[in-house]
């Protein structure tokens, strides 16, 4: 039987009633987060349209459920609604090659946009038989979203030196002025999520642990939130501290990463070495606590994987004491270079009510003004028991971005303090006991670095979930950031990606071509294609 759950309700609807459902949520102050789509065999398709009332109720969402004819997937667009279904509906098409009629701008996230017509006939197929594939040229050339006509168009990687992780953008600009730009995702998919439906829950921790090296914390946090959950475990207060002092000891050295590589990008380099080298105080502590330097492995499913000692929380404190010295000098330092200040000021704005209708969150949302952060708006772990307030600024552009990591920074330090101390007066037990999890669903989010990331776990009953669904911050900044290019100069595209801070290993999807029939196969299935 399933478990009720307070916080969550799933109102399964008809897919021609969506529009309206959407609209009346909107209006009662909802905020929509993500869609996303489950082939469940004679069933139908399953569509999820997930939605929170964060500023009116903590912790309090909604899940609008539909089912599709598997033969005639078909929905209407809300997109034209609001513009956060925009990236979730593509996926939608590309991943279950539903129709979603209205859409704007239906067009592939991750494939050529036009796929369907490279072959005659389809992808290339071996001759039944000689067993020998078709090696001919496409009969038409891929092409990309822009149609340069008289512009000149730039592009932006896939393999920029800028970049650590790889993205391609395509910007058609006049006279040093953006006026168009494509996005094109899908070089860095690791299948992570075919991956957890296929492996254990204790296994699955390791593996959302992977997904992204800055705050591989926060994915782990947020998976085993889920399944404790559906499991209906308490987790004790020391771990819960453990797992606050952890993902902000993470938050810190994110940020002043993000914080060194906007300088990176705009010219400073000497920013980002000292962004590393007052980072490594940071680095050593994650060291100490885990043993590692970049995934760390303390989250287990009900607690802490191993104990945070006395001397530990006292190596961090004494690092935190360094740090509350150099970190707002080179804070200041910062700030104080005019050149950097013009490259930052007055570009990439974004203004708050632009930020609210785009669906905002993380930095990019508070540097506009919006209050939005998931440790305030639904509290998990032990952020209910330490001081701390939202850090924002109302500059609405790259300089406001950029301050409030800087506050963040130092705001997270306090909190660290805080957990350190109370660490060491916490009773004893690090794990919750988890005997089996029921038939049921359960989903989880928790503030990274970059914004709000959510996890969504099904179980079947077994020791491996039916189905988990993922969706990381940069899935709706990279959307805005695409939208802040518009109209900037070409100058001040590295600027506008280093305050967005993207994450584009967390983004990555991949879809397949099902031989002749030219259509999307689901995610679920693709380990069973030949």
């Amino acid at each position: 039987m399933s478990k009720p759950h307070p916080n969550l309700i799933i109102r399964e609807i008809k897919a021609d009633a969506l529009g309206e459902e959407v609209s009346d949520l909107l209006e009662k102050g909802a905020r929509m987060i993500y869609t996303s789509g489950v082939d469940m065999g004679v069933r139908g398709i399953k569509v999820n349209y997930y939605f929170c009332f964060d500023y009116q109720e903590p912790s309090q969402h909604i899940i609008l459920r539909m089912y599709l004819d598997r033969k005639n997937p078909v929905i209407q667009s809300v997109t034209p609604v609001t513009s956060q279904a925009d990236w979730s509906e593509r996926e939608l098409i590309e991943f279950l090659g539903i129709t979603v009629e209205g859409h704007p701008n239906p067009t592939h996230l991750w494939l050529p946009l036009d796929w369907k017509d490279i072959y005659t006939g389809g992808k290339p197929v071996a001759n039944p038989d000689t067993g020998i594939i078709n090696t001919a040229p496409p009969v038409k050339p891929v092409r990309d979203n822009i149609v340069t006509l008289p512009l000149t168009t730039i592009p932006y990687g896939p393999y920029h030196p800028a970049f650590i992780e790889s993205n391609y953008l395509k910007m058609s600009v006049e006279d040093e002025v953006v006026q168009d730009v494509d996005l094109k995702l899908g070089f860095n998919h690791r299948s992570i999520i075919k991956l957890m439906e296929r492996r254990d829950y204790y296994k699955d921790i390791f593996l959302a642990e992977r997904i992204c090296g800055l705050c591989n914390t926060h994915h782990s946090l947020s998976f085993a939130m889920s399944v404790e959950d559906l499991a209906s475990v308490e987790v004790p207060k020391k771990a819960q501290l453990a797992r606050t002092l952890l993902c902000e000891m993470e938050r810190i050295q994110s940020h002043l990463l993000s914080i060194g590589l906007i300088g990176e990008l705009t010219g400073f380099r000497t920013m980002l070495m000292h962004a590393i080298r007052i980072r490594e105080e940071m680095q050593d502590s994650l060291e100490v606590v885990s043993g590692q330097r970049v995934t760390h492995g303390l989250i287990a499913l009900g607690g802490i994987r191993r104990d945070i000692t006395a001397n530990q929380t006292d190596f961090i404190l004494s690092k935190l004491k360094i740090m509350k010295k150099s970190v707002p000098q080179f804070f200041d330092q910062c700030l104080s270079n005019d050149v950097l200040m013009d490259r930052l000021k007055d570009v990439g704005i974004l203004k708050q009510e632009n930020a609210l209708r785009y669906g905002a969150i993380g930095p990019v949302a508070r540097g506009s003004g919006l209050r939005i952060d998931v440790r305030k708006n639904s509290p998990y772990a032990a952020y209910e028991d330490v001081d701390w307030d939202i850090v924002t600024e109302n500059g609405c552009d790259c300089l406001a971005r950029t301050k409030v990591k800087m506050g963040e920074a130092l705001m997270s330090m306090h909190i660290c303090e805080q957990c350190c101390d109370k660490i060491k007066t916490a009773p004893a037990p690090l794990v919750a006991k988890i005997n089996e999890l029921p038939c049921d669903e359960a989903i989880a989010k928790n503030e990274a670095p970059r914004g709000e990331l959510l996890y969504h776990v099904v179980s079947n009953g077994t020791n491996t979930p039916d189905f988990v669904r993922i969706r990381v911050p940069t899935f709706l900044t990279a959307r805005i950031m695409v939208r802040l290019m518009q109209g900037c100069f070409v100058a001040d595209v590295p600027a506008i990606i280093g305050s967005v801070d993207p994450c584009f290993s967390c983004t990555d999807r991949v879809t397949i071509v099902k031989g002749n029939e030219q259509s999307i196969v689901d995610m679920r299935s693709l380990g069973d294609q030949r």
